[in-house]
This record gives C-alpha cells, sequence and structure tokens, in this order.
C-alpha cells in the first residue's frame, strides 16, 4: 500500500479524534494548508530524488512527523505558549506556524538516509607533501 504525502485530511482527523469528513470549510482549508506545509517542510530535509520518491510513497514515521507538525498548526496555528482567562493573558511563541522539532528532523533525515546518526566515514584528500604522480615500481627479473 503505498503512502502517498501529502497525508488526507482524514488521516489528520483522526490524530485530531474526530470522525473522517468532520472538518468542513475553513476548518478543512486550514488542515489542508497545515499537512501541505508539514509536507514541504519534511520535503526539504531530504534529497530532490528522495522527496519526489516519497511525494509518491512515504515512510510511516515521514508521515507520523507530518501529522504531529500539521496538528499542532492546526490546534494552535497563532503559537501560542500562555493564556490565561482572569485577567487575560496572552504569550505568543516565536514559534507561530507550522514547525518540524529537531527530533522530528533526525527522524526524517533517518528515514531517507537508513542510518541513525550523522555522517560516519572517511575522507581522503591529497597531501601537499606527496609527489602526485607515484614512482613506476622496480621491475624484478627472475
Amino acid at each position: 500500500m503505498s503512502l502517498p504525502l501529502p497525508p488526507p485530511v482524514s488521516a489528520l482527523e483522526a490524530r485530531l479524534g474526530l470522525p473522517a469528513g468532520t472538518l468542513l470549510d475553513e476548518d478543512k482549508a486550514r488542515a489542508e494548508a497545515a499537512l501541505e506545509d508539514a509536507t514541504v517542510l519534511a520535503l526539504a530535509e531530504v534529497s530532490e530524488t528522495k522527496a519526489t520518491a516519497w511525494e509518491l510513497d512515504a515512510p510511516k514515521v515521514v508521515r507520523l512527523v507530518i501529522l504531529k507538525a500539521a496538528r499542532r498548526e492546526f490546534e494552535n496555528p497563532r503559537g501560542l505558549e500562555t493564556e490565561s482567562l482572569g485577567e487575560h493573558s496572552v504569550g505568543i511563541s516565536e514559534t507561530s506556524g507550522v514547525y518540524l522539532t529537531g527530533r522530528e528532523i533526525v527522524q526524517i533525515k533517518r528515514a531517507a538516509t537508513g542510518r541513525s546518526g550523522g555522517f560516519v566515514g572517511s575522507v581522503r584528500t591529497p597531501s601537499s607533501w606527496a609527489d602526485p604522480v607515484p614512482a613506476p615500481a622496480p621491475e624484478v627479473v627472475l
């Protein structure tokens, strides 16, 4: 079963605890926009080739990350961190809008590379002290 991106609104409705088809009109448009924005951010973390492939069939963890980010955006579009009712006080953070957490970015990159961490490997650089042309091997006559 292929899992195309962005996920359908019904998947977000399930995460919100709503029956499929509940979101209508403005709410459905906001949900679609949140899913699209989260998808764009997730695909920006991988190569263009991988992003194109994932648009047709994404790993489950990538869809999960997109749904979590879209849910945050849908439930809290203004990015409120604090809100009080008595004497009315509201606090808005800098993270208004859809965003990916550091942990979510790591999960996306892990899905793309199959590695749990960053790049591990070796890089060989030519020495500036070595002769760029190796000397020929001596002939051995037996």
